[in-house]
């Protein structure tokens, strides 16, 4: 297996008579395929572009001068042609890289977090959001203060309730308070709350499979619990849950209806999913950004269970989530014959 190998050392460039930072001087060792390419090293929390350096025999070389603003060790990303192909933290020591992954090893912190991120992989791979929201809360309070806590911290937020989000941010320092990932998930929150359960679900607009305009109430029916799914033709975990959706649906017979919305998708790849999939609930095209600018959620696919008159009742449940919250209105009913 091929890998990155990342070399960081600070050299010492303080002056006896002034208080200067010490640079940072990064070399970068990457496999010949970069040969010749542009290698960009982005600031995480603002996603903003440090600097740049051409791979020259392999290797890629960057002082970086720090700040009150810019410090290390600090959580980066290296671009090369647009595309992050490497998270790591920048920290004295020889840091590796495989192909095979985008996380960093072989210093401390980035140790540390190779070891955290695949825990929190694993708990992705359940899809479930409570667990994942839990590991992300104990992991941020675990490493405040350090770059593995800036990054579980905006993990967190994501999906945090926004009163949780809130006193948060009352006690985080300024420069993480005001960064652009942090700012962009507040807002997120905020979006979060105004569509959060007990709150009527907000209408908006896609179209029909032949382009005709068409809102999302013209699709949910009167009279059944809805189970509104946030999809898109190229989400791998949106394809792969499809069998335990159509499961649920035919469980719960005329009480359940489930109604697609495609999110970010070209319709025609929509409608070709569609028809390979065998999906036969009602599917809203070409929605693209616009419910994650309503609804404020961050990943796909995402649940939200409307009740008859319109109330939004849970929201970012998985397949077995929804069927326990079914089971129990079916039980509450029964008991209210």
């Amino acid at each position: 297996m091929k890998l990155f190998k990342i070399l960081l050392s600070l050299g010492a460039m303080a002056s006896v008579m002034m208080s200067c930072k010490k640079d940072a001087e990064l070399k970068i060792m990457f496999p010949e395929r970069f040969e010749g390419k542009t290698v960009e090293l982005i600031d995480y929390k603002d996603s903003t572009l440090i600097a740049t350096s051409l791979i020259k025999n392999g290797e890629a070389e960057f002082t970086v001068a720090q700040s009150d603003s810019l410090k290390l060790p600090m959580f980066m990303q290296l671009c090369v042609d647009g595309r992050i192909c490497a998270y790591y933290i920048a920290e004295s020591g020889k840091a590796m890289v495989s192909d095979s992954t985008n996380v960093a090893t072989g210093t401390k912190l980035n140790d540390k977090f190779a070891s955290l991120i695949a825990t929190l992989d694993s708990i992705e791979d359940t899809d479930d959001m409570y667990k994942y929201i839990e590991y992300t809360e104990q992991q941020y309070n675990a490493n405040i203060g350090n770059p593995i806590g800036d990054y579980f911290g905006i993990e967190w937020m994501k999906y945090a309730e926004p009163e949780k989000v809130d006193s948060m941010l009352a006690t985080v320092s300024p420069s993480f308070r005001n960064s652009r990932r942090v700012k962009h998930y507040e807002k997120t929150a905020r979006l979060r709350l105004n569509t959060s359960p007990g709150h009527k679900y907000v209408d908006f607009e896609g179209e029909t499979s032949t382009g005709s305009s068409r809102k999302l109430s013209d699709l949910i029916p009167s009279g059944k619990y809805t189970i509104i799914d946030f999809w898109a033709s190229w989400c791998p975990y949106c394809i792969k849950e499809l069998p335990d959706l159509k499961k649920l649906r035919a469980e719960f017979g005329n009480m359940v209806e489930i109604v697609g919305v495609a999110v970010r998708d070209l319709p025609e790849d929509t409608k070709a999913m569609i028809k390979k999939q065998q999906i036969d609930w009602p599917v809203l095209y070409n929605t693209q950004k616009i419910p994650y600018d309503i609804y404020g959620f961050s990943g796909i696919p995402h649940h939200i269970l409307v009740s008859p008159d319109g109330t939004i009742l849970s929201r970012g449940e998985n397949i077995d989530q929804l069927r326990k919250r079914l089971e129990q209105i079916v039980a509450q009913a029964e008991i209210n014959k």
